[in-house]
């Protein structure tokens, strides 16, 4: 799926830290899928350490990239 199929994008942001915003866009992003079985995409941009993939553990996981990123 290309970036031109996607229909929705959610933003959970917060100007402060330690409000559990990785924790909620996690559990929406599980929610989502469990109740609708949507494709979802969750990216982590947290300068400090993600902290998304402990919480679906998947620390060992390996990252793809294909020639379309």
């Amino acid at each position: 799926m290309g970036i031109d199929q996607v229909k929705h994008v959610l933003l959970v942001l917060s100007g402060k830290g330690g409000v559990g915003k990785s924790t909620v866009s996690c559990q929406l992003a599980l929610s989502l899928q469990q109740q609708y079985g949507l494709k979802i995409g969750l990216l982590d941009i947290d300068i400090c350490g993600p902290s998304i993939p402990r919480m679906l553990g998947l620390l060992d996981a390996d990252v793809k990239q294909g020639s379309n990123g």
